[in-house]
């Protein structure tokens, strides 16, 4: 009796036991769900609030973006002010014939004026300064629809050969325009002419591969110049043309040295010969002669030994391309 009374019992506890248990991986679940369709229902009312909202932005935004858009205009027109003022004249009430004479007359005057540097004039007699086709035995009269354009490379390349003047270049081999005219060449350039009224020097044409920039916005004429000049012309030159009237870009520059530009003084020399005629011997190999020059050298001071500046460097052949930009203007409303 007791037997069963206990095995009742262990029964009963267990299956207490296992109720209870049951219960807590029930509510567990149940709590699980219920956080499950708590989020859902949450990201429901999101989507939901994100789909019945007003698609179209508020008016206080759309005043903002106004406003915004309206200090952009401003100052789109204010860049677009300064920079079309440094645009190269157009004049359309110019003929062919009073082209002619004016590209007549400032040539002969930049002839006249060239500067004579280290005993010569920068340029030679019978330089066009680009405008061969138009100056010289075998000149000819350009279309009146072209006029304007070579007004304006006409400007442009005044304003330069006044540049390379005050810079004082020592040489102006040759400049080149881009010819634009319907049966022009590539690429119109500039050097002395023989008699034959053509040009007596070759120029590099590595630039003549570059087309004028053309687009909605500006335009750009392409020009090279090649000149023979020393470092500070140089320098100066560029600066000069940086600080040019029309927006003017150098795209590239090319140098080459014509000479060195470090020396030994021409003491040194008479030094050497005279310490060896006291040593009663003469140098009969170059390499001696060499070997005394350099022990004579050595001997000196240092501000004696090599000399080098501005004063004794040799020139530079300098090729300069450069393009000078055009601005379209905006049109009023």
């Amino acid at each position: 009796m007791n037997r069963s009374k206990i095995i009742l019992a262990a029964s009963t506890v267990v299956f207490f036991a296992l109720v209870i248990l049951a219960g807590v991986l029930a509510y567990g679940k149940f709590a699980a769900a219920e956080d499950a369709k708590k989020g859902r229902d949450r990201e429901f009312k999101e989507l939901e609030a994100v789909f019945k909202d007003d698609i179209f932005p508020s008016q206080e935004n759309v005043a903002a973006l106004k406003e915004n858009v309206g200090d952009l205009e401003g100052m789109r027109d204010i860049l677009a002010d300064a920079l079309c003022a440094k645009n190269v004249k157009v004049l359309t009430n110019v003929s062919a014939s009073v082209f002619m004479r004016a590209l007549q007359d400032r040539i002969e005057k930049n002839i006249r004026e060239a500067p004579f540097i280290d005993g010569r004039k920068v340029v030679a007699p019978g330089f066009a300064f680009g405008f061969e086709r138009y100056y010289g035995p075998d000149s000819r009269m350009p279309r009146e629809s072209e006029v304007p354009r070579l007004v304006q490379q006409l400007l442009i390349v005044s304003a330069v050969v006044d540049a390379m003047y005050d810079s004082r270049v020592s040489e102006i081999k040759s400049l080149q325009r881009k010819g634009f005219e319907a049966d022009a060449e590539t690429e119109v350039r500039s050097a002395p002419m023989s008699r034959g009224g053509r040009s007596a020097r070759r120029v590099d044409s590595r630039s003549s591969m570059l087309p004028d920039i053309q687009t909605e916005l500006y335009s750009a004429q392409h020009f090279t110049v090649q000149l023979k000049a020393r470092q500070e012309a140089v320098v100066d030159l560029l600066n000069r043309l940086a600080r040019l009237d029309y927006f003017t870009i150098v795209t590239d520059i090319r140098l080459s040295k014509t000479d060195r530009d470090v020396r030994t003084p021409g003491s040194i020399g008479r030094n050497v010969r005279g310490q060896a005629a006291s040593r009663g011997r003469q140098a009969e190999d170059p390499a001696d002669e060499s070997s005394d020059m350099e022990s004579a050298v050595s001997d000196l001071p240092s501000s004696q030994r090599v000399m080098s500046g501005p004063d004794i460097s040799p020139a530079l052949d300098v090729t300069i391309d450069f393009d000078v930009y055009q601005f379209v203007k905006k049109e009023a409303k």
